[in-house]
């Protein structure tokens, strides 16, 4: 059930040495005191007391190699610690340093966690995370009147949780079905956005709520919570995509709109401030010359004031094209767009790489999802330079009958990866049961299972999403949907990079 590796691995260091073991005091008394060394067998006594030799601690491996007891107090230690073993040891491991801290024969291991339970499955793009100074942030909508937006610690603990209250509470109209949900930035703040719809059929509308660095809502003068329209279609309905820039006060809604036959499906856009404010009115992006039908996936504002967005086109019968453009703020197309021949489903996500990668238009990056015969395997493909020619590089080619649902976060200029691999596996009582694996990989690395205790693992049918988020200086942690026999749960592998 491994994964072929399509990228030429980068050979790896060496995971440091064993480092300082620290000081022991010197022997104040002579090697006869001790006894002769044989006299009833090594370490038979004991540790030894003062003015005999230390004898070495219980753990020997990692940064523990070597390690003979301390003098404390006149006596040697009769159980090693850290003044034995030195000030790299840990009894528990918590650093991401290369080094075997807890002398356990593992150097920086995974480290799993449960997050909060859940009300049940939830769809792409219906939970969001979102790493603040306050801790990492996550919005679950599983209430029938309000989201919880949780603060986390970087062990992901849940320090505190805050309510934040849905329109249809706010106005008295009948409970919506939340379609999408993202945590977002904003050059105003943090907000929330969320769109609805009449349990999946129009209307459409979407709201921004500010929220506090803790993840409250924020509120007015009246005390009742800020919240802002950003959408409202009558006769809309789907799945819709935000982005915010942090440098100007804006943010672009995507959706779609149409009902085929009579009405072609087209890709729509608006620009708005974080008040609601429209500052570029609905307009058509796109609309498919082959009735096939297309979406749009994600959305990105570039260094240069431009927005970049990926739209998916599928024919409903296995394959899809993947479509780039560049907008400038009033939502008209710039220069050429780039595209890339798919199958169904490609998920295609856009990231920015940041300065490090180069100018504006050379740092953004696409990463997508295709099936390709004989063997109709799935690949995750990136490509870079997407208007200087760049060409996509397969990451993953995952295992046949598996189907790999991933996330990208980049990283200081550095891309990861993370993605659950799943395969159906028939059904039971009418519900479909599904199998799978967590992976996660590093550019020029190979992919690491990340499945905790390394066996497959239940999922749920909605199980085609992660959310990634740093938690540390070299510590990354992948969140997910885990289906266990006491319900559903937002799991977590917190890791070591590079």
């Amino acid at each position: 059930m491994g994964l072929a590796l399509l990228l030429v691995t980068v050979g790896c260091g060496s995971s440091g040495s064993k480092g300082d073991a620290g000081s022991v005091e010197e022997d104040s008394g002579s090697r006869e005191d001790g006894g002769v060394p044989g006299d009833g067998g090594p370490g038979d006594a004991g540790p030894g007391d003062a003015g005999t030799d230390p004898l070495a601690c219980e753990k020997q491996r990692g940064v523990c190699a070597g390690a003979k007891r301390a003098l404390v107090d006149g006596a040697y230690e009769p159980e090693c610690t850290a003044r034995s073993y030195g000030a790299d040891y840990e009894s528990a491991e918590t650093r991401c340093d290369g080094l075997d801290n807890d002398c356990d024969g593992v150097t920086d291991p995974s480290v799993e966690s449960r997050v909060t339970a859940l009300s049940g499955g939830y769809e792409v793009g219906q939970l969001s995370s979102l790493r603040t100074e306050a801790g990492v942030l996550v919005a679950v909508f599983d209430g029938a009147t309000d989201a919880r937006v949780l603060r986390l610690d970087e062990n992901l603990r849940v320090q505190e949780t805050s309510n934040v209250p849905m329109a249809w509470v706010r106005t008295g109209t009948a409970r919506q079905y939340v379609r999408t949900a993202k945590l977002v930035r904003t050059s105003e703040g943090l907000a929330l956005f969320y769109s609805t719809m009449s349990f999946r059929v129009a209307p459409l509308n979407a709201y921004l709520v500010p929220l506090e660095a803790n993840g409250a809502p924020k509120r007015g003068a009246d005390g009742e919570v800020l919240e802002y329209r950003l959408l409202d279609r009558p006769m809309d309905e789907g799945r819709t995509v935000v982005a915010a820039s942090t440098e100007h006060d804006r943010l672009v809604v995507l959706w779609t709109t149409g009902r085929p036959p009579t009405q072609p499906v087209q890709v729509m856009g608006t620009v708005v401030d974080s008040k609601g404010q429209v500052l570029v009115a609905p307009k058509v992006l796109f609309e498919s010359a082959s009735n096939w039908a297309p979406s749009p996936r994600s959305a990105l504002w570039l260094r240069n004031g431009e927005l970049l967005v990926a739209l998916a086109e599928e024919s409903g019968k296995g394959q899809g094209t993947v479509r780039v453009r560049r907008l400038d703020a009033a939502l008209e197309q710039v220069g050429e767009e780039r595209a890339f021949t798919t199958s169904e489903e490609p998920v295609p996500q856009l990231v920015d790489l940041g300065a490090s990668a180069g100018a504006p238009l050379a740092s953004p990056v696409l990463v997508w999802r295709s099936r390709e015969a004989p063997e109709y395997r799935r690949w995750i493909r990136v490509a870079g330079h997407l208007f200087e020619g760049g060409q996509p590089v397969t990451w993953v080619m995952d295992t046949p009958a598996y189907v790999p649902w991933f996330g990208v976060f980049v990283d200081e200029g550095v891309l990861r990866l993370s993605w659950l691999s799943r395969f159906f596996d028939g059904w039971e009582n009418n519900t479909p049961i599904y199998w799978g694996r967590l992976w996660t990989q590093d550019v020029g690395d190979a992919p690491v299972d990340r499945t905790p205790g390394l066996e497959l693992m239940p999922l749920n049918e909605h199980a085609m999403w992660v959310l990634m988020e740093k938690v540390a200086p070299r510590r990354m942690a992948t969140m997910y949907t885990a289906t266990t026999d006491a319900g559903q749960f937002l799991d977590a592998v917190r890791y070591c990079t590079p």
